[in-house]
């Protein structure tokens, strides 16, 4: 699934009209009235789900800036996954940070790696759909 798919199957599931942000270089995918949306298309499942400390905490913000909360949505090849950020922060934010090596991009080709430290998102936080 892309994140166009993505959107269109959230936004018929809950009827939420969200669209798509213009700006390429936004920390997070898509809003609407109510929320702004991360999207992480996954092509494998894990049972735990990962987001990025860095982009939990500004989008977190950015959604208080807005009035809105924060979506965060999973998919792979056994569902989507809609965790509720904003809801959750303080059972989020006090479990450990885990560092992640990976590529410095994913988006653009590079062999550079770098620590990216991210929270757990289990699957007891989240909707499934």
């Amino acid at each position: 699934m892309n994140e166009k798919l993505t959107l269109e199957y959230i936004n018929n599931e809950y009827n939420l009209n969200a669209y798509l942000v213009k700006d390429e270089f936004s920390s997070y995918d898509a809003e609407c009235k109510d929320y702004i949306i991360e999207i992480k298309n996954r092509r494998k499942y894990y049972k735990d789900k990962l987001i990025e400390a860095n982009k939990l905490f500004a989008n977190y913000n950015k959604a208080q800036i807005k009035n809105k909360d924060f979506l965060y949505l999973v998919t792979d090849e056994k569902g989507v996954y809609v965790f509720n950020i904003s809801k959750n922060i303080e059972e989020i934010i006090n479990k450990k940070l885990v560092p992640i090596s990976c590529e410095a991009t994913t988006k653009f080709k590079n062999d550079k790696i770098i620590t990216k430290y991210s929270y757990i998102l289990e699957e007891k936080l989240c909707k499934k759909i």
